[in-house]
């Protein structure tokens, strides 16, 4: 923490001062610009390049007298081949994620979802080797040492300042985090409610001397009107009556920016959330968050905050990486690019997710039949061997709010080791859910939501909803049905079939899916604990690489799940990548045609339904 001495301003007691909170959040592993899967460096990326935005913003605020914070709002642990490799290693002061860390001097780290992913063990050895605590308040049930719930801060002013400031710290996770990590963190972990759970923490930092309460939300911004408090997300945060500023994430998004132009609630300029100062830095380090409080000292009630500013300062291509997380990380880069390489399979045929949001992938057709395989294996001498298996597979890397970039695209001949990194983003448990017709009916149409309501005729409309991410619409194989995109949410699956025959709301099949589906990850039904009937361990990669290491008998009748509805020959348009324009071959009875080029490099192609 940087604290200079700061230069009266008000007589003898200067009655007012500056802090400047510096934020990065969701940085999922990345201490360098590198794209481990496409193995080619990346622009505007990493930890180390940030650093120099970091030290920059340091400078100019102690050249002005003005201390500063800097904080991780969590997801910082996975994310990468690099963090898979470095979630094995011993961690010591050596480690490259607790090296950087440590380097950047950070005065706090919140506790992301996904930072539980490699298991308790090693968040709680990173935890110890850390010169910083991470921070988790809404987390019960559980030893948590030596993370911490909560932590109080004393920000010096310098000698004419009336009294010392003290900020209290806390960070929440999402309350369906403990479903999601259940395996790592046991029955009887549970999650209270961000905003009864900072209420609380908030009360006793503030009788134990905070003026200020900065909150590090694992959360979204979230819907004002929602009814429920998980829906609002930040918002309810904001209306809690307890907070003075918030650093936001997870969803890997930006505020402020014209991502929430049309939010209700959300004001872009002043960047507020329900009133409350709100910040959000992107993903994977593309920009530093600075905050600028101006406050005042009122006797009996200590520092407030007069007014403030947000900025994100963006991690341009030609900011320069700090030499120190490069030498800390450059031994580790350099062995997990050499295993990367490694061939372990061929594909006589290009696999891509170029058209993700138009058709099943052959990306996404890949990682179901392994899961399909992990559940057959494992059922095949109980009571439910009998009943279909079905599989589930979401459209991973689609390009959206993560940029040109994210698309997988494996070429026709040798498979690498980081080619199936890149169908497996997350470590992930594989289930298998007793489940019925009815709610497979129910799953597709939460999976349907990524599409705009199209009005029949109408030229030039965006098929996809920017406010859903491609993730978290989930292919059912086994199934074949249709799509209406001119319905209404809800109402949207049309002709669900099975083996050829209407399914039945009562008909019974397994459902090869993620334990984070399962688990009611991304808006999914909650599937009851007595009704997943194996869970498996096994790594999903070794199982792909199995399949592509033999003639890949595909278990579904049907390749191709869903379809379009017919809609007269109405107009739609979705972004992928330039080099879709390759395959249009295999979407032709769309009649695919570039229209023109985003922004953001992103090629836009119109296609008739």
């Amino acid at each position: 923490m940087v604290a200079p001495h700061i230069t009266a301003t008000q007589g003898s007691a200067r009655a007012t001062a500056r802090l400047c909170i510096l934020a990065t959040t969701d940085l999922h592993g990345h201490l360098l610009s590198h794209d481990y899967i496409k193995d080619q460096p990346t622009q505007g990326a990493g930890l180390a390049s940030l650093a120099h935005l970091i030290k920059v913003q340091r400078e100019q605020a102690a050249a002005q007298g003005i201390p500063t914070l800097l904080l991780d709002n969590g997801d910082t642990f996975q994310g990468t081949p690099l963090t898979s490799y470095l979630a094995t290693q011993k961690v010591d002061a050596d480690h490259p994620i607790v090296a950087s860390l440590n380097h950047l001097k950070y005065d706090a780290v919140g506790l992301g979802n996904h930072d539980l992913d490699h298991g308790l063990p090693y968040l709680k050895a990173v935890a110890e080797a850390l010169d910083m605590p991470i921070l988790s308040t809404n987390l019960r049930n559980i030893s948590l040492s030596p993370l911490r719930d909560s932590l109080l801060l004393a920000v010096p002013l310098g000698s004419d300042a009336p009294a010392p400031l003290t900020i209290g710290i806390l960070s929440v996770l999402p309350e369906q985090s403990t479903a999601w990590n259940s395996h790592h963190l046991g029955p009887e972990t549970t999650l209270v409610a961000p905003a009864e759970a900072i209420t609380a923490a908030a009360q006793d930092l503030r009788t134990a001397g905070a003026d200020l309460i900065v909150v590090l939300a694992h959360l979204g911004v979230g819907l004002l009107d929602s009814p429920t408090a998980e829906g609002q997300g930040a918002h309810a945060l904001a209306n809690s009556g307890q907070v003075d500023a918030l650093i936001l994430g997870q969803t890997h998004r930006r505020l402020p920016s014209d991502d929430y132009a049309k939010r209700c609630g959300v004001d872009v300029h002043s960047s507020t959330v329900s009133g409350m100062p709100a910040l959000m830095a992107g993903h994977a380090g593309c920009d530093l968050g600075i905050m600028d409080l101006r406050l005042a000292y009122e006797s009996g009630r200590g520092w407030q905050i007069l007014n403030h500013s947000c900025t994100l300062a963006q991690n341009r291509q030609d900011t320069p990486p700090d030499p120190t997380i490069v030498a800390l990380t450059a031994p580790s880069h350099s062995k997990v690019r050499a295993l990367l390489r490694q061939p372990v399979a061929s594909t006589p045929e290009a696999l891509h997710s170029y058209f993700s949001l138009v058709t099943p992938a052959a990306t996404q057709a890949l990682a179901a039949h392994a899961q399909q395989r992990l559940v057959h294996t494992s059922i095949a001498d109980t009571e439910y061997c009998d009943l279909p298996i079905l599989s589930t597979a979401a459209a991973h890397r689609a390009g959206g709010r993560d940029g040109v970039d994210n698309y997988t695209h494996i070429p026709a001949g040798p498979v690498l080791r980081r080619h199936i990194a890149g169908l497996i983003p997350f470590a992930n448990q594989t289930v298998g859910a007793h489940i019925t017709g009815l709610q497979l009916h129910h799953w597709l149409e939460h999976a349907a939501l990524l599409f705009n309501t199209l009005v029949t005729g109408q030229p030039d409309q965006l098929l996809g909803n920017p406010e859903v991410p491609a993730f978290q619409s989930d292919t059912i194989y086994g199934l074949s049905y249709r799509i209406d995109p001119s319905a209404p949410p809800q109402k949207r699956i049309v002709d669900l079939c099975h083996a050829g025959k209407a399914v039945k709301p009562d008909q019974e099949f397994i459902l090869a899916t993620t334990r984070f589906r399962a688990s009611g990850g991304g808006g999914y039904i909650l599937i009851p604990p007595d009704r997943i009937v194996m869970r498996s361990a096994e790594p999903l990669d070794d199982t792909i690489i199995e399949i592509l290491g033999t003639c890949r008998p595909v278990p579904w009748p049907d390749t191709v799940p869903w379809r379009f509805a017919p809609l007269g020959g109405t107009l739609a348009t979705f972004d992928t990548h330039p080099d879709a324009v390759k395959h249009f071959d295999e979407i032709a009875g769309l009649a695919p045609k570039v229209v023109g080029t985003t922004p953001l490099g992103f090629i836009r192609v119109q296609i008739t339904l």
